[in-house]
């Protein structure tokens, strides 16, 4: 089965506009104080789909929006790894970019953990802005590469 590399370049950007878009909605939970209208993880005041009202929608989102990004960022590593006509420095920056986020959800945990203690959330954030950054290089580096169009990924 082949994919072609405009389709990589997609998914890669893709994962770096979601990463950008997650960091705002991380911003907006803070800004209103919402990081702990959901004071257990990975479950939301024990559940699956807690009732989405005022500070829980907020910090809800962020977490429903922080799997869609992780998704993303797999995918995009994933093809990197497994597909042929992809430079091992797109490969590189593509796995780091999962190995920061899988790093990224375990802080998150414990920032819930900590009860949103300030350092962590601090943390958290320069964390996040490291997996953008990342997500952005991963994405302009296959963008900017050479004539990688005439190229097929073949996952297998």
């Amino acid at each position: 089965m082949g994919l072609r590399l405009k389709s990589f370049k997609g998914i890669a950007l893709a994962a770096a506009v979601s990463v950008y878009a997650l960091i705002v909605i991380g911003g907006f939970v803070t800004s209103t104080g919402s990081g702990l209208a959901c004071p257990d993880w990975p479950l939301c005041n024990g559940q699956i789909v807690p009732t989405l009202s005022g500070p829980v929608l907020v910090e809800y989102t962020h977490r429903v929006w922080s799997l869609f990004t992780f998704i993303l960022v797999i995918a995009t590593a994933f093809l990197a790894w497994k597909s042929t006509g992809i430079q091992s420095k797109i490969t590189l920056l593509a796995l780091t970019s999962l190995a920061a986020i899988l790093t990224q959800v375990i802080l998150g945990m414990l920032t819930v953990q900590s009860l949103s203690h300030p350092y962590m959330v601090t943390t958290h954030l320069a964390l996040g802005t490291l997996v953008f950054g990342l997500s952005v290089a991963t994405a302009v580096v296959a963008l900017m590469a050479a004539p990688l169009e005439k190229h097929r990924l073949s996952i297998g």
